[in-house]
């Protein structure tokens, strides 16, 4: 009888040592970690815009879920959920237009704007699905490099166009006419015009890619602190019934004789958009 419970007692202690030495071994990894994370950083348009139209940089956060699957203690794949709210605007300064138009009684006549400054403001929200693979290297203290793709689905968009000190006038060639009101007619001066196109830009699809430091807080517990790069692969640009090519339209409907138009609703325009950044993940291996 002793000997049995010697055996039992032997078999727990090697147990008990062989899980011990597995923990610490640097052999051994957890496979699977979750983690949640918080980024900021600025974002800017790119693509194809039309003349005189420019981006500026502009901030951005996101925070949401990540997981990875270790297929090796230095190799893992991950896919996350993340919630962007980012912002996008395009800018440019004393805008002409000039194109032949019909009045409501059927009279040809040259309708023409100026503007000294107008600026086109996207607000989006958006669930990122980043799909990843990750090298870590060794030691407590270790770089890490992170890449893969991003699915951003659009949650909300919103667009706002400003004008600044727009003018516009008819001109009647048959008559030799010039025309500078009244507003209500579409012709005449405006200090300040606002308005909120109703546009949904389409989902983004992304390359993205991480590098930074990777720190073991204690046993199974790791801060990650990197600096990222988002750059969009496809055009945002919302379907539209009918392209606009002019930011300014006159219309013959008595009560909103101009139409403003937003550069989303040109047809040659390309919208893409990139950000950098930083990332703070803390994760758990579990």
């Amino acid at each position: 009888m002793k000997k049995y419970n010697r055996l039992i007692i032997l078999g727990l202690l090697l147990g008990g040592s062989y899980q011990a030495t597995a923990q610490y071994s640097p052999y051994y990894y957890s496979k699977h970690e979750v983690g949640v994370s918080v980024k900021a950083g600025v974002m800017k348009g790119y693509g194809d815009l039309p003349n005189q139209f420019s981006s500026d940089l502009k901030f951005n956060t996101a925070m949401g879920l990540q997981y990875d699957y270790f297929l090796h203690r230095k190799w893992s794949v991950g896919i996350g959920a993340q919630y962007a709210m980012q912002t996008v605007d395009y800018n440019a300064s004393n805008l002409q237009g000039k194109y032949e138009q019909m009045d409501i009684e059927n009279e040809k006549f040259i309708f023409s704007f100026e503007g000294k400054s107008y600026k086109e403001e996207w607000k989006v929200n958006q669930l990122t699905i980043p799909l990843t693979i990750q090298y870590i290297g060794e030691g407590e203290t270790a770089l890490y490099a992170r890449t893969g793709v991003q699915l951003s689905l659009v949650m909300s968009s919103k667009s706002t166009l400003s004008w600044n000190q727009l003018k516009t006038e008819g001109y009647f060639p048959q008559y030799n006419l010039v025309l500078e009101g009244p507003t209500f007619a579409g012709f005449g001066s405006y200090d300040q015009v606002e308005y909120k196109p109703d546009l949904d830009l389409k989902d983004r699809w992304a390359w993205i890619a991480e590098v930074g430091v990777r720190h073991n807080l204690k046993e199974n517990q790791q801060l990650y602190v990197g600096a990222y790069f988002d750059l969009g692969l496809n055009n945002q640009k919302p379907s539209v019934s009918q392209t606009k090519e002019q930011l300014i339209g006159y219309t013959t409907n008595p009560l909103e004789p101009l139409e403003y138009n937003s550069i989303q609703q040109s047809s040659k325009a390309v919208f893409k958009n990139y950000s950098v950044g930083i990332q703070l993940r803390y994760g758990l291996g579990l």
